[in-house]
């Protein structure tokens, strides 16, 4: 993120549809039930044009897209991500899509990998 401006540097193919503060959140709230329902002691929390992403361990990391997002999250310790068991049920919205397609983008857990 550039520091003066407060724009994103990093895109990736979810950038557009996460464009506005409102995706943003959906995609955290979103991206932190599937965390929670998983027993994960991470979290998401929407920043101005980016997340941040904390660890249970309190280790905090910016990041500029959903797929990044997802990356951080793989690489921490605990228990698997289950996107279909928290997410299944949902209407499929644009930021719900690209939300699990970047999930699995990452090599992540996707909707149909229960």
């Amino acid at each position: 993120m550039c520091g003066a401006c407060g724009r994103t540097i990093a895109t990736d193919a979810w950038s557009d549809v996460l464009s506005t503060g409102r995706a943003r959140w959906e995609a955290a709230r979103l991206v932190n039930l599937i965390l929670e329902g998983s027993g994960h002691p991470a979290r998401v929390n929407c920043a101005a044009r980016s997340w941040t992403v904390r660890s249970g361990t309190g280790r905090t990391v910016l990041v500029d897209t959903v797929e990044r997002m997802w990356q951080v999250l793989l690489e921490q310790r605990g228990p698997r991500l289950d996107v279909a068991g928290v997410l299944g049920g949902r209407p499929v919205t644009p930021v719900l899509a690209a939300v699990t397609a970047a999930a699995r983008a990452a090599g992540g857990p996707g909707p149909s990998s229960g």
